[in-house]
């Protein structure tokens, strides 16, 4: 399952690579957010085609495809007249060069899409439609892009309520998932100005609603964390480290394949060990009541 990542989304792209070359095809796709996009595009081709088509996609893309700076967008949206900042018209074009289907329903491998209900405030799982409206409605950050309207409802990031999407595989019948995160758990702390700090504050509460949401299906499904390569210090919208990040992400998830546990981010905890050997330690899920386990690198 793809979590979401606003521009860092490629790391997606390094891990389902190691995934893909080892033969692991899911029978089903769920994504959120910005991993909507990953989802969907492999879903729609689920092999090393699909695989090379996002990297692609993620080593082309620029700031501006993703986010176009307008000062009177902003402007209307700073004071009062406007519920977003910039527009979503320049990725509905990118998504429409882009995705390879243009209804859910259509992928080779069945797909779940997780958005928010701004009324309810609760997941909404879209299972078929256009491709793009729902996209764009799991990736619309409230107060950044516009919300987007689906019969008659208006939808917005589905990161909100169900990051990572586990229900929503779970649902379908997943009794085990890969979830393949964004720069997360986070593992370094945080040191900077005030902004950044706020920005790391924000970064904490996502990971705790995601552990919240890890612990709360585990007992219903096998999870496997694969682990992230560090996107601290890197801005949401900033693609100049996208190839870095695909090659990191890879590593760790192939390393991680071969031996479970053996791979850990760039500033993750060690322990000592009693003979003075310094242990990184890396923590996923496996199915085990709802209960977080830790595995140890042990060499």
């Amino acid at each position: 399952m793809f979590c979401g990542g606003a521009g860092l989304g490629a790391v997606q792209v390094g891990m389902l690579r190691a995934l893909v070359e080892r033969g692991i095809r899911p029978d089903v796709v769920t994504g959120t957010s910005s991993g909507a996009i990953n989802a969907l595009v492999y879903a729609a081709d689920p092999g090393m085609d699909g695989v090379d088509r996002l990297e692609r996609l993620w080593l082309s893309a620029r700031r501006r495809d993703l986010f176009r700076i307008r000062p009177w967008t902003i402007g209307r949206g700073l004071f009062g007249s406007s519920p977003y900042l910039t527009g979503s018209g320049h990725l509905r074009r990118v998504l429409e060069s882009t995705l390879p289907v243009t209804l859910l329903q259509d992928t080779t491998i069945p797909i779940a899409i997780v958005v928010s209900d701004t009324v309810s405030r609760r997941p909404v799982m879209m299972r078929e439609g256009s491709a793009i409206d729902v996209v764009l409605a799991s990736s619309a950050v409230p107060g950044l892009f516009p919300g987007v309207e689906i019969d008659g409802r208006e939808y917005i990031d589905g990161g909100l309520v169900a990051d990572p999407p586990v229900g929503a595989a779970v649902a379908l019948g997943a009794t085990h998932a890969y979830v393949m995160p964004v720069g997360w758990p986070i593992v370094e702390p945080h040191a900077g100005s005030a902004l950044m700090r706020v920005a790391d504050s924000v970064d904490w509460l996502c990971w705790r609603i995601a552990e919240f949401e890890i612990e709360r299906w585990s007992a219903h499904c096998r999870i496997d964390l694969l682990p992230s390569p560090s996107t601290r210090q890197i801005a949401p919208f900033d693609l100049r480290s996208t190839r870095r990040l695909i090659d990191e992400a890879y590593a760790l998830t192939a390393a991680w394949l071969e031996r479970p546990g053996d791979a850990a981010p760039a500033g993750a905890p060690v322990r000592q060990e009693p003979n003075g050997r310094r242990v990184p330690v890396i923590p996923t899920l496996t199915r085990h009541g709802r209960r977080l386990v830790t595995r140890v690198r042990r060499s």
